[in-house]
């Protein structure tokens, strides 16, 4: 190896220029590079190559580094996207599972504890159906779910009854999608459970509603048709009687004689049981003439005792009248017969001699107007006080009264209630009995009307502001709707004789109701409903069907259809007014086209 400390001529150090000569840094400019002690001319080849590498590396590193900063900048959007979804799992109002591949649940939403009561710790690693399948749980549509997920298959808005962790019931509509790995595996399963228990409910109801009208129907049927089929016998009996009682008294001995007249009051109490049967029936029928107006008490008050005055003296009974209590707001009809009911009642069961009070005044914490009839009767025990207004209830009575047939009471109690009011009794053996009649005010806070500027000509039924599309191909049953929304100017009223016509005034006036015939000429008002209820603007139209149909099988097919209600010709206006009345008003859906 060559001595690098030897130097050639050529070698001779140039001498630092002026000024420099101490400078440790200067190098004479003939010297290629300053290699240290040891080094030689391949040693420093050798460098050179490891600075190249070094260099190479260096941009590795570089490429490494912007790597890891591509690296990091997607790390930070997926957090954020992490986060968007948390948020959106956070806020949702269905209820998420996130299952493992042996479907134990290993994350729920904030939802999920909100409708089933569980937190994620207490439910984690339990299967959902272990969890939440209780009594009301049907086994087979869980057989039916596990079947379907082990064939690799997914759950679509499953409807299935589920229990909270306090054990009550609530129905969901279930979504079960299996996520799939890189090989195909299925490695989790997402689960969406929807609240459904408002629909569910208000499902029970429809049915409940169809199932009522359908009984109506069919109970008013039968009764009818029982009443026309037993008044011709009726007929007969009554007067086969009356004609024997009308014979010479020298044709029948005495005890015949009272013999027939049993026999004709007998049918008298059977004609009058049939028509108070057919009156009760018809009494869950609302439009039953209810025509509710002022009514004055104190006159009232004083027609009933009038009516009943000799049928007092007969039992020596005083009546005294006292009402302190201003107009209520009542069928005067009605009301009228629930007092007379009520007397009656008063003098059949009180000794004679007594005194039956017949009192109006103002009840203060309820702003009603009440009747009482105060007797000095035998009284009824408590325990029989529930029983009182249950139709065909006959309580035990002094001996020698008669007991009637169980259904006045429960006559006027249901009349009470038609008229929004109601009758409350009170009683003590020995004493007597209260029988209160409680009816709203006309006049004053909580009544439902104000005689002040009331017009002679007011409609019975206040409606709201509506607009009406009635569909009839009949010209005078339209014109008889066409008069009895006359009387509100507030009512916006669009006529159609056909299906297409009545479709088309729907989508173009978007109205607050429809009344619509079931027979029409271009084709079916069931047809029509339906093509309705598939339209997102109409699903909750109401739509009240109007038919002379009345066989319960079609009017629960109506009702099944989509219709809210159901009215058999012909009309009855009162019942259609009321049904109107409770809709809300056209203000909360836009302004009238």
């Amino acid at each position: 190896m060559p001595d690098i400390r030897s130097a050639s001529p050529d070698d001779t150090p140039t001498p630092p220029p002026a000024g420099l000569a101490d400078s440790a840094t200067w190098r004479p400019a003939n010297v290629r590079r300053s290699l240290p002690v040891g080094v030689s001319d391949t040693m420093a080849d050798d460098a050179q190559r490891l600075l190249d590498e070094l260099q190479l590396r260096h941009d590795a590193f570089e490429q490494q580094g912007q790597v890891m900063r591509q690296l990091q900048a997607a790390l930070q959007r997926a957090q954020a996207t992490n986060q968007e979804l948390a948020l959106v799992a956070d806020r949702v109002t269905d209820a998420i599972l996130i299952c493992d591949a042996q479907r134990c649940i290993s994350w729920v939403n904030p939802a999920f504890t909100r409708l089933t009561g569980f937190a994620l710790t207490e439910c984690h690693g339990q299967l959902p159906e272990e969890l939440l399948s209780g009594p009301h749980t049907d086994p087979a549509t869980i057989t039916r779910i596990n079947q379907v997920l082990a064939q690799g298959g997914s759950i679509e808005k499953l409807e299935v009854c589920h229990h909270r962790k306090d054990g009550e019931p609530f129905w969901v509509a279930r979504s079960v999608q299996p996520v799939h790995g890189p090989e195909g595996q299925i490695n989790r399963y997402i689960e969406v459970l929807t609240d459904i228990s408002d629909k569910r409910r208000a499902d029970v109801e429809h049915a409940k509603r169809l199932e009522a009208e359908v009984a109506l129907a069919t109970k008013v049927e039968f009764l009818s048709r029982m009443s026309h089929s037993m008044r011709s016998p009726l007929n007969a009996i009554l007067g086969f009687t009356q004609l024997l009682d009308m014979a010479d008294d020298s044709q029948l001995p005495e005890a015949q004689r009272r013999q027939i007249g049993h026999i004709h009051t007998a049918g008298q109490q059977l004609l009058s049981l049939l028509d108070q049967a057919l009156e009760y029936a018809k009494l869950d029928d609302k439009p039953l003439g209810i025509r509710p107006q002022r009514v004055e008490l104190s006159v009232l008050l004083r027609e009933v005792r009038a009516a009943l005055e000799d049928d007092a003296l007969a039992h020596d009974i005083t009546v005294v009248v006292d009402s302190q209590c201003p107009a209520v707001w009542a069928d005067p009809q009605h009301t009228r017969a629930i007092l007379m009911n009520l007397m009656s009642n008063a003098i059949k069961f009180s000794p004679q001699g007594s005194t039956i009070w017949l009192q109006g005044r103002v009840g203060q914490e309820e702003r009603v107007g009440i009747i009482e009839v105060r007797d000095q009767g035998f009284g009824i025990e408590q325990n029989d006080l529930p029983r009182l207004f249950q139709p065909f209830t006959r309580l035990d009575t002094a001996p020698g009264k008669p007991s009637g047939n169980g259904l006045g009471l429960a006559v006027s109690q249901r009349l009470a209630e038609l008229m929004h009011g109601r009758i409350d009794v009170t009683s003590t053996l020995g004493k007597g009995s209260v029988f209160a009649l409680r009816l709203p005010l006309a006049e004053g806070p909580g009544s439902l009307r104000s005689n002040v500027n009331r017009g002679s000509n007011e409609p019975a039924v206040m409606l709201p502001p509506l607009r009406v599309v009635h569909i009839e191909d009949n010209a005078l049953n339209r014109s008889l709707v066409e008069a009895m929304f006359a009387a509100y100017p507030q009512v916006r009223l669009y006529s159609a004789e056909t299906a297409a016509e009545g479709l088309a005034s729907i989508e173009a006036t978007h109205p607050d109701v429809a009344l619509v015939d079931i027979n029409l000429p271009d084709g079916s008002g069931l047809d029509l409903c339906r093509r309705l209820r598939t339209q997102p603007d109409f699903k909750k139209l109401p739509l009240i069907a109007l038919s002379a149909d009345a066989l319960p099988d079609h009017i629960a097919k109506a009702l099944q259809t989509g219709f809210s209600h159901y009215l058999v010709k012909p009309l009855q206006i009162n019942r259609l007014l009321q049904i109107l009345a409770a809709l809300p008003s056209a203000q909360a859906s836009g302004p009238t086209r």
